[in-house]
């Protein structure tokens, strides 16, 4: 296999991967029971607007965020 199919071979997964933790996420945010309408509203337009920003911020900090809003602390 030549260098250029393999960097297509590794792009073409790469962004695979990619899609897929973003659809993994938007899931995650529509079905989140405790999420108000506002905020699943919120989460989805970062999601989509920002998709891996927003992505890495709702795995490494949504369900923490989104407790800490819904205490009210």
């Amino acid at each position: 296999m030549t260098n250029a199919a393999m960097s297509s071979l590794i792009l073409i997964f790469g962004l695979g991967a990619v899609i897929a933790f973003i659809v993994v996420a938007l899931i995650q945010v529509a079905r989140e029971p405790l999420l108000p309408p506002v905020l699943r509203v919120c989460w989805v337009i970062v999601l989509v607007g920002f998709p891996i920003m927003g992505t890495l911020i709702w795995f490494g900090f949504g369900h923490g965020i989104n407790q800490r809003i819904l205490s009210g602390t």
